[in-house]
């Protein structure tokens, strides 16, 4: 069975719904005139795992350094999908050095999980090896 979803508010609207009856919002105005990047990231609020993973892949090929915030918020919003929280971390990883990825990275040594906690330290520790052009 198909579902379909709002944009914006993510409820369940019937197939075709030009405007969603829970938030009012033009579904299909909000999807030609938001921008695609925009959108990617707010898909990293959707309560579906698998458009959320979407999101974090398309993020990663973008190297947009102002993902890494959304994305970290991303993995922090859910803590129990320890995959996902990973994907996250080897999307900030390849995303521009900068003050993004870097609060990012200490955002999700916060993270529930020791394996996020842990990628995120390592990922930090290599880029203040490589900024003070140390070995790793």
């Amino acid at each position: 069975m198909n579902h379909h979803y709002c944009p914006l508010c993510y409820a369940e609207i019937p197939i075709g719904s030009i405007i969603c009856p829970t938030c009012g919002q033009d579904v299909e105005s909000w999807e030609r005139h938001i921008p695609y990047y925009d959108r990617l990231i707010w898909a990293l609020k959707n309560p579906h795992s698998e458009v959320r993973m979407g999101a974090i892949l398309s993020l990663q090929n973008h190297r947009r350094a102002g993902a890494a915030g959304p994305l970290a918020e991303c993995a922090m919003n859910w803590p129990i999908d320890v995959v996902q929280g990973m994907a996250v971390v080897e999307a900030i990883a390849k995303l521009p050095d900068g003050a993004e990825k870097t609060a990012a990275l200490r955002q999700l040594q916060q993270h529930e999980a020791h394996a996020i906690r842990v990628a995120a330290g390592e990922l930090l520790a290599k880029k203040g090896a490589d900024h003070y052009g140390h070995s790793t």
